[in-house]
């Protein structure tokens, strides 16, 4: 299927002899790559969308739709490469020193940028985003997460640039989290475009958004093959330096690591593992790497509304059975180093001090003997007559991933638990409702969870919560997380973010394995390529190609 901007969608069948041809015909063009188009930058994402709106986008282990709604929509928080945030829509970030945040924490007022237009241009306004704001709100509109935005009890906008929002109760994450690049991202949308196409959870704008006020806008959506962007050229900041960009869905890590080597790709994330193989390639000479912090924390996450892993003993257990250094060491060869909570290295609340439960084999046997888990005849656990089995689920999409389940199921049958591994899509496992995870389709599970620029980690740990894959509720957390979003004080949310990550490391609903330092490797002929810890995509205007 096409999405086109010129001629709505059409309908392409292949079958037979002619898929098979289109197929011999890929593998060709893959062996010997076309010459770089000027102007072009083509890279690759993990999965193909399920939309283009930024509206709904679906979080998942890529972030595929977040890259790809950063591309043409604009936040109000932007973050640089080292985390630190900027006004990007907005005149200035409001703060109580500027009079933009109230005593109280209850108001705060946004000034939008002046001369930021829509790709057709119509101004962008404060209708636009209170337009934005009551389809977040709007129980018709399957938006994934209302979290945050459910606290603002009033909206106003006195003109044209200026936004006024009234909370219920004050919200520390607020200034970076509405309209922003946060763990549940949303954008401002075109108020004029989308008010002619409700219902928005059918509008013709999610498959092909027309208006934009980011750097580029789609032009095309080959389902399950590409996407085209064409450069915007009434971006605010003046026309991107590229003309276009070129967007393959490659799920296979292998296929991306041939396609960069071909000179196909000009940028693409790469596993530890897959650095060496580069630097002994021919290719070698024509790429460069980048290694850049993320707010990316991986971990495993237990399914604890089922046993045996409502019991924290077996948890406990299990996790003591793991040696996360060597699998950082291994795995990803020290490029992303063990973590013990869900803050990323880089923030203010991460607490270096914070410890899980260490490697310790005979401690785990103890452990899985006195839950009534013991070895039989065989060397396998077992309780009741019942094996101790789990599933373990992974995605392909990560070649990281794929050894750590290799690395777990070992360390797991040491200790006579027989883990079945099941390999799950990217698209399949992070799918809401009906996802594996979302279903609870799993016993442990590979998960990378990416925090937006605010610690808050509520999303993930709280009750109920909506990436709370483990179906884990503990009052105690709860209530440190209605404190920690409750105070503006940088200082007392540290200690409440710590206290949080040492009652997750007690009861072990996650275990977590390393804080993320992605490598990206690029083509020389790529200038302006410049990761933040969120986003790849987030400074796709600045990115050129050719010799200077």
């Amino acid at each position: 299927m096409i999405y086109s901007a010129q001629g709505g969608k059409a309908f392409r069948w292949l079958a037979g002899p002619a898929l098979a041809l289109l197929a011999l015909g890929a593998c060709t063009r893959q062996a010997a790559a076309p010459a770089a188009p000027a102007g072009v930058v083509r890279f690759s994402i993990a999965a193909d969308p399920t939309t283009l709106d930024p509206l709904f986008i679906h979080p998942d282990a890529a972030s595929v739709e977040a890259q790809l709604a950063r591309l043409s929509f604009e936040p109000f928080v932007e973050f640089d490469r080292r985390g630190h945030a900027f006004p990007e829509l907005l005149q200035v970030i409001p703060s109580r020193a500027n009079g933009g945040i109230s005593a109280d924490g209850r108001t705060i007022v946004y000034h939008l940028r002046t001369g930021v237009r829509w790709s057709d241009g119509v101004p962008v306004t404060s209708a636009d985003v209170l337009f934005t704001l009551h389809a977040i709100l709007n129980p018709a509109n399957p938006v994934r997460s209302r979290a945050g935005y459910d606290l603002i009890a009033h909206a106003s906008a006195p003109n044209a640039t200026t936004v006024i929002l009234r909370l219920r109760r004050p919200w520390a994450p607020a200034v970076t989290t509405y309209f922003s690049d946060a763990a549940e991202p949303q954008y401002v949308l075109p108020a004029h475009v989308l008010r002619r196409e409700e219902p928005l959870a059918k509008a013709p704008f999610n498959a092909m958004p027309s208006v934009v006020d980011g750097p580029f806008r789609p032009l095309r959506w080959r389902r399950g093959e590409s996407l085209r962007y064409v450069a915007n050229p009434r971006y605010w900041r003046g026309a991107p330096r590229a003309a276009a960009l070129d967007v393959r869905i490659v799920a296979d890590p292998s296929t991306n690591l041939i396609l960069l080597q071909s000179g196909a790709l000009d940028w693409n994330l790469i596993a530890p593992a897959q650095v060496a193989p580069i630097r002994h390639s021919r290719a070698r000479r024509d790429l460069r790497f980048i290694r850049e912090p993320t707010a990316v924390v991986a971990g495993i996450a237990f399914n604890t509304r089922r046993p045996p892993l409502d019991d924290v003993r077996v948890r406990r257990a299990i996790a003591m059975s793991i040696d996360r250094t060597a699998i950082s060491k291994k795995i990803t060869l020290g490029a992303y180093p063990p973590t013990a909570m869900m803050q990323p290295s880089f923030s203010w609340a991460y607490d270096p001090k914070i410890a899980q439960p260490r490697y310790d084999p005979q401690a785990a046997d103890a452990l899985f003997d006195a839950a009534g888990w013991r070895r039989g005849p065989s060397g396998m656990r077992r309780k009741n007559g019942r094996a101790l089995r789990l599933v373990y689920v992974q995605f392909p999409e990560s070649t990281t991933g794929v050894r750590v389940a290799t690395a777990v199921q070992a360390a797991l049958r040491a200790r006579g638990i027989d883990l079945v591994v099941k390999s799950v899509s990217n698209a399949q496992l992070f799918l809401p409702v009906t996802g594996t995870l979302a279903s609870g389709a799993f016993d442990m599970a590979y998960v990378p969870w990416t925090l937006g620029g605010d610690p808050d980690d509520s999303f993930v740990l709280t009750c109920g919560a909506p990436s709370n894959v483990m179906g884990w509720c503990d009052r105690r957390v709860d209530a440190l997380e209605r404190a920690a979003l409750r105070r503006s004080n940088r200082a007392a949310r540290t200690r409440l973010y710590a206290a949080i990550a040492r009652r997750v490391a007690s009861q072990v609903p996650i275990l977590y394995l390393f804080d993320a330092r992605y490598i990206y490797a690029y083509r020389t002929r790529l200038h302006g390529f410049a990761p933040n810890p969120f986003l790849p995509t987030w400074n796709a205007y600045a990115w050129s190609v050719g010799d200077r």
